[in-house]
């Protein structure tokens, strides 16, 4: 199967190579040129591909005659505006909707939700006044205008390879000790993505998912076990203990997902 992958970054270059390995034939966008070589070197076929937020590059149209599309493209929110990113993807539907491109994969994110200090599942609605991205929530939307087969993905957060869960708050004062994560490794990603491809849901043109491991421990307990693992000091846990957040239910219980304590 010809696939594109839109954004080969952190999740996007492992997630290519690992199609290409399942005998894809997989196409990868970076901005970097740099980095072009990278992904030949892994069989994938580069394209270079910016959304300024306009599409800018060379020999981006090949990425739209695939028969699946994957948009791994987050948005960056300490550089660019909720609605600089809502026209990069505005600019990714129009190129979508001139296409060949059959079936789209989104790459969206549980800061979907509400922060409502309860359980969050997909007919829950946004609410920017409490904590939803406006970004991410723009961007949805404006990918939901598509006329393709569409499988909106909202992940947890990610974890895996250098992403390690209280590294960053080593040593560091921070709150919410007992708050509930929504975590999800590398892998399961990408196990996820590549079921997904093989075995496409038919019910309905468009799906919404919620990809977190079905586990939801405490945030101490998490960067506990981290902190040991990978030797770094522990957070400096300091009230209130539990800050505004939610647990969103998984949408893959049965999948085999990895705990958050067992990677």
């Amino acid at each position: 199967m010809k696939i594109s992958v839109i954004g080969c970054g952190w999740l996007g270059l492992p997630l290519a190579e690992t199609l290409t390995k399942q005998g894809h034939q997989v196409l990868g966008s970076t901005t970097s040129v740099e980095k072009l070589s990278i992904l030949e070197s892994k069989q994938i076929i580069p394209v270079l591909l910016k959304l300024d937020p306009m599409p800018v590059g060379k020999g981006f149209n090949q990425l739209f005659q695939s028969e699946v599309a994957i948009i791994n493209i987050p948005p960056r929110r300490k550089y660019n505006s909720p609605e600089f990113y809502e026209e990069q993807i505005k600019y990714l539907k129009y190129q979508l909707q001139q296409s060949s491109v059959k079936k789209v994969i989104f790459i969206s994110s549980t800061s979907y939700y509400p922060n409502t200090n309860s359980i969050v599942d997909t007919d829950i609605l946004f609410d920017f006044e409490k904590g939803s991205s406006k970004a991410v929530v723009k961007g949805e939307q404006q990918i939901s205008q598509i006329e393709q087969d569409l499988i909106i993905l909202r992940c947890g957060g990610l974890m895996g390879k250098d992403r390690i869960p209280g590294k960053w708050f080593a040593g560091k004062s921070t709150k919410g000790g007992d708050n509930a994560v929504n975590y999800i490794h590398i892998e399961d990603v990408i196990s996820v993505i590549s079921k997904l491809i093989e075995v496409w849901p038919q019910s309905n043109p468009q799906k919404v998912y919620n990809l977190v491991s079905p586990e939801h421990p405490k945030k101490k307990e998490v960067h506990s076990k981290m902190a040991d693992k990978y030797n770094f000091a522990p957070p400096i846990w300091v009230e209130p203990s539990i800050t505004s957040s939610k647990i969103v239910e998984s949408d893959f219980k049965d999948f085999g997902l990895k705990s958050p304590l067992n990677f």
